[in-house]
């Protein structure tokens, strides 16, 4: 009677937990897993078979080795098994829930020479179509992104980022936590991530019409290029850009000359309007050519964290045929909360002002006037102290048992001149220390933002903008 009186009040406290959360939602539905998802970590089994209350992945590479290029055009055929129980835990022995032929290959930049990789996957058929699935209770697709945290020694960075930042933008892509095996090798705690792709439950835009001269698109900023996918709007060839874009939707197979040429001047006529003299115009200038608040939202996201990449690298902008160009979804946070690995961070600071498309958006009153009121609204809801600071603890209590098993395999990343941060005396020492850091760095960076927000009326202010205002 006592243990169901405490599984009763358990019950209560998780669904008014949910709730508040739900308060949090600007009309996004998000599932937070480490609130929803909650079981008992603990297995009872007198055996040694591998137990976790995390979703299990076991991919077969068929004694092949997986391929690790720049270029990432490479993939080999694999198996794929998940374990997800919803009312138990998981094991490798018990009957898979979902079950496919795979294409695998590693992915990211950096990334790639980790000893932990992180991998693209896509599920397919014998016949070789697409085989959507509901990977965790997530959206049915075939895209799939298997994170491997190595350089976040906290695992959650990219968990807890993208769980806020989809309170706040309605693309931030959906994740969950898992365990990895790869040819019966236990490989540790995974974010398993929905990829950047045109979908339901994704970027809904309308799908390309091969009858159509024109089209909804989806194109993304980074490092590298495929000549059959990359553009050049109006910023390529007249600003300094380090980045190079490509065309993420339509398809590869779908794209020619014309499309590429359709995109590049839809991408332009904005550019040109953000560089005019009428930019700040409300018929002539960038305004109508955007959805500003995403723009607004993403630069608050990625300056509250410290995500520098962003504006430059894993940078993505998309459009319906029928609405405004928007920035997101945001993507990559394993940066973030000052872990770059050359660059230490101090909590100080603005960086978007200096970003493309951002210089000259910072110039008028009216963008920077939404950026400083959205972030005072945020920081009463989202992306307070204490909300995130709970949001951290909550999810570190949800994974438990899974974290120090992570560290049985990849623990020497801990030893001092194995550490991938520079110069070395910031790589830590200990799970503890990685996740004080990081709560510790939170706390800085937001009472900084809180007491500095209002001075970036200096980027718009007219003593600054003559020249462009005239």
């Amino acid at each position: 009677m006592h243990r169901k009186i405490i599984s009763i009040i358990a019950l209560i406290c998780l669904i008014a937990i949910a709730v508040s959360l739900t308060f949090y939602n600007y009309g996004y539905e998000r599932y937070h897993q480490h609130i929803m998802d909650v079981k008992d970590t603990r297995c009872d089994h007198t055996d040694n078979r591998f137990c976790t209350h995390l979703p299990l992945v076991h991919i077969d590479t068929i004694k092949q080795e997986i391929p690790v290029f720049v270029d990432g055009n490479m993939v080999i055929d694999s198996n794929i098994a998940i374990f997800d129980k919803k009312d138990s835990n998981n094991h490798l022995n018990d009957e898979a829930d979902i079950e496919s032929m795979i294409t695998i290959r590693a992915r990211g930049n950096s990334s790639l020479f980790f000893d932990k990789k992180s991998y693209l996957i896509k599920l397919i058929n014998e016949d070789r179509t697409e085989n959507s699935n509901k990977m965790m209770g997530m959206e049915a697709h075939d895209e799939w992104v298997l994170n491997g945290p190595i350089l976040d020694k906290t695992l959650i960075r990219n968990y807890i980022s993208m769980n806020l930042a989809g309170q706040i933008m309605k693309d931030a892509p959906d994740v969950r936590f898992c365990e990895v095996f790869i040819n019966d090798e236990y490989m540790g705690v995974y974010v398993m991530m929905e990829a950047v792709s045109r979908a339901e439950g994704r970027i809904d835009i309308a799908k390309y019409n091969e009858n159509d001269p024109f089209t909804s698109y989806i194109v993304r900023l980074d490092r590298g290029s495929d000549p059959e996918e990359e553009i050049n709007p109006f910023t390529k060839y007249t600003y300094n850009m380090n980045s190079v874009g490509n065309v993420v939707y339509p398809p590869k197979q779908f794209l020619n000359e014309q499309l590429i040429t359709f995109i590049e001047d839809d991408i332009s006529k904005f550019e040109k309007a953000l560089y005019s003299y009428d930019y700040k115009d409300t018929r002539q200038g960038y305004r109508k050519y955007i959805d500003v608040m995403s723009f607004v939202d993403y630069m608050i996201i990625n300056e509250f964290t410290q995500n520098y990449d962003a504006g430059i690298y894993s940078t993505y902008l998309f459009k319906d045929v029928k609405g405004k160009l928007e920035i997101g979804p945001v993507w990559d946070f394993n940066n973030a909360y000052d872990n770059y690995v050359e660059t230490p961070m101090d909590s100080t600071g603005f960086s978007f002002q200096n970003k493309v498309w951002y210089i000259m958006l910072m110039k008028d009153e009216y963008f920077t006037n939404l950026v400083i009121k959205r972030y005072k609204d945020l920081r009463k809801t989202v992306l307070s102290e204490e909300y995130i600071q709970e949001y951290i603890d909550q999810t570190v209590e949800y994974l438990g048992p899974a974290i120090e098993r992570n560290f049985e395999k990849w623990g020497y990343t801990f030893v001092y001149d194995k550490g991938m941060l520079e110069p070395y005396e910031r790589n830590l020492k200990s799970y503890e220390a990685a996740l004080n850091q990081l709560k510790e760095y939170i706390t800085a960076r937001g009472k900084w933002i809180d007491e500095n927000i209002d001075t970036l009326k200096q980027f718009s202010h007219e003593s600054r903008n003559k020249s462009y205002n005239n």
